[in-house]
């Protein structure tokens, strides 16, 4: 694994872990960089292949595991260092970093995402969701736009990520997402479908948390070592038990990066370290004052 973020006396760090937002080419050139690592070889074990490049990334089977197994390569290794006073996820990322953190086994973590990916599929399959960012637009001009949507055409349209305060993110019925997008763009936004295959964080995943509350109590094996903090329930966590309940009921509530954020500014964190792949919390965190971003 990476070396840790060097220590410095004016610093404490939030060691982030991104969801399936993370940088996709980043993810496959970590797993290509470490072919030995064990958690490459069964990330290679349970998707048949070790050939990432052949892998299509906007599919949530290869996406999730690809990125939690290349989160943890690139985090620091195994005993928290000094500074870092909380992990903190962001969606797929609260299993992550509670993998990092030493709540979760690291084998059982990649068999949650490789099911968490897999469900997303098969629901998205039965009822076809989809996720897109509307920028330069606040809460309330999003939720406008959501309600007049819902009002011509029902079906499932919700605010699923909150990254700013001016980038949200629809989650909900396919046909929906796409009018959302059309008509935020004919009136000023700036909206895009998201490359992932399923309406993650709406009521949409809820038929899959039965069979997902199962394996994530199964993978909890103690409580961190250092604070979990979780997008979703927008809280520091301790507990391993929590942390089970977290990433499950994740599958369906929104995510609030901001309150993330400051949740582990008030932890004592000054700035944020990004495990990768990519630098994704990293470019959002430049939007909020919270957390001084660094690089790993």
């Amino acid at each position: 694994m990476a070396p840790p973020p060097n220590p410095t006396t004016n610093h404490t760090t939030a060691l982030g872990f991104p969801g399936q937002g993370g940088d996709w080419r980043a993810a496959v050139a970590t797993l290509v960089a470490h072919p030995d690592h064990a958690l490459v070889t069964a990330l290679a074990d349970r998707l048949g292949t070790d050939r990432w490049d052949t892998l299509d990334g906007l599919d949530t089977r290869n996406a999730q595991p690809a990125i939690y197994v290349s989160g943890l390569i690139g985090a620091p290794a195994t005993d928290p260092p000094a500074e870092v006073v909380a992990a903190i996820g962001h969606s797929l990322g609260e299993i992550t970093a509670s993998a990092w953190a030493g709540a979760i086994d690291p084998l059982a973590g990649l068999d949650l995402t490789v099911v968490r990916g897999r469900l997303g599929h098969d629901l998205h399959e039965a009822r076809p969701g989809a996720m897109a960012a509307i920028n330069r637009w606040d809460a309330a001009e999003v939720e406008w736009l959501r309600r007049r949507i819902l009002g011509n055409a029902p079906g499932i349209l919700d605010i699923a990520v909150t990254n700013s305060a001016t980038q949200l993110v629809l989650s909900g019925d396919t046909a929906l997402v796409q009018r959302a997008i059309e008509v935020a763009n004919e009136q000023g936004a700036v909206a895009r479908l998201l490359p992932i295959g399923g309406a993650y964080h709406s009521p949409l995943m809820a038929p899959a948390v039965e069979r997902f509350a199962q394996l994530a109590a199964a993978a909890v094996i103690a409580d961190p070592r250092v604070p979990v903090v979780c997008s979703t329930s927008r809280r520091a966590h301790t507990s391993g038990a929590e942390l089970a309940d977290v990433v499950v009921r994740s599958l369906v509530l929104p995510v609030d990066w901001p309150a993330a954020v400051q949740v582990a500014a008030d932890l004592g964190a000054t700035r944020l370290v990004e495990a990768g792949p990519g630098d994704t919390l990293g470019r959002l965190a430049r939007f909020l004052p919270a957390l001084e971003v660094a690089a790993p």
